[in-house]
């Protein structure tokens, strides 16, 4: 009993919330099942961005950029499994080109989709963490390139698809046996859950202390021997390379994939899932981006054209009567309950 008392409030809630996901495919409500299977990949991109923000204090209002990255790969290679794809074609394009036949084997898809994003953040964390680029103007200069990326697969029609985007697209497969909707489901669940196992495993370590100290004051950290921009460098790479496993498992997931799901809509959405739940705990990010996706679905069901404006309200209520997300808030009463009796007893006597 001991043990279990000195469980976080938040593991029970992470504990909960994957018993709910493993058991509700059960149910046989496949239309459902495949929106929660979208709203899994949408818990992988919730912890690469809560890696970066909530732990380290950097927020990205770009990070879409890293799962556009990932998605766009793996979208290209599922679209050349049979030759030129026919967006291509259109185009006057006759043969692969040598870059895209590189990444027609799915798993140099899958490879290229992961690593490329941590790449990527890596140079552009280098080259922003060494100049002391920190705090607001990385969250503008992120959201500029979000802007310019969006651009960019807009006006690259021939490869990219414009801005109807590349759709059409095979399912899951596992070792080239397509799988049916449970089975793709129960496989990006147990990729959530290793997610989940290393992001948990890396924010416990030395890692994570040291990017909780650079978050609340960096420059004591380094007056103490430490170079903040490696780690903030690092810890960039990790949750791209994350973003981009998340975009990776989104397009087989949904089909497709368009330039709104790379932009700053998307980006900011994430911000939102965090804000709603709670930052630097993981637990949040998970639960912010499942309810507001759940809760969003299930206005625009019942009310329509006004489902925005309800989930507007809906969002800021949480975050007026919670400011520090719904983790936040349930945090609070466990901290209070913790405080030592003998105390107020001293004070009685």
């Amino acid at each position: 009993m001991t043990r279990l008392a000195k469980i976080p409030a938040g593991r029970y809630l992470d504990f909960a919330l994957f018993l709910a996901l493993g058991l509700f495919p059960l149910t046989g409500l496949l239309f459902y099942t495949q929106l929660l299977q979208k709203y899994l990949v949408f818990l992988i991109f919730a912890y690469s961005l809560d890696l970066l923000w909530g732990y380290a204090g950097l927020m990205d209002l770009g990070h879409a950029v890293l799962f556009g990255m990932g998605g766009y790969l793996m979208a290209l290679s599922l679209s050349a499994q049979n030759g030129v794809p026919e967006f291509m074609a259109r185009y006057g394009v006759r043969e692969v080109p040598a870059w895209l036949a590189a990444i027609v084997p799915l798993p140099a898809a899958v490879l290229a989709g992961i690593l490329i994003p941590a790449l990527f953040a890596g140079l552009l964390g280098r080259f922003l963490f060494s100049s002391r680029v920190g705090g607001v103007f990385f969250s503008v200069i992120t959201l500029a390139l979000a802007q310019v990326f969006n651009l960019f697969i807009q006006s690259q029609q021939k490869y990219t698809g414009g801005f109807n985007g590349i759709g059409g697209l095979p399912g899951l497969a596992l070792f080239g046996r397509p799988l049916d909707l449970v089975q793709g489901y129960y496989l990006v669940f147990a990729v959530v859950l290793l997610v989940y196992a290393f992001c948990r495993g890396l924010t416990a370590s030395r890692f994570g202390l040291v990017l909780r100290g650079i978050r609340e004051n960096g420059a004591r950290l380094e007056f103490l021997g430490y170079d903040p921009a490696r780690f903030k460098t690092a810890v960039f790479m990790v949750s791209g390379a994350l973003a981009g496993l998340a975009g990776v498992l989104y397009v087989p997931v949904n089909g497709m994939i368009a330039p709104n799901d790379v932009g700053m809509e998307f980006s900011t959405a994430a911000i939102v899932w965090l804000a709603i739940g709670g930052r630097g705990n993981l637990t949040g990010a998970a639960l912010g981006a499942m309810l507001v996706n759940v809760v969003g679905n299930a206005l625009s069901e019942n009310f329509g054209a006004y489902w925005q404006l309800l989930l507007g309200a809906v969002l800021l209520a949480v975050v007026f009567f919670a400011p520090q997300g719904i983790t936040g808030a349930l945090a609070r009463p466990a901290r209070g309950s913790g405080r030592p009796k003998g105390k107020g007893m001293a004070r009685r006597a």
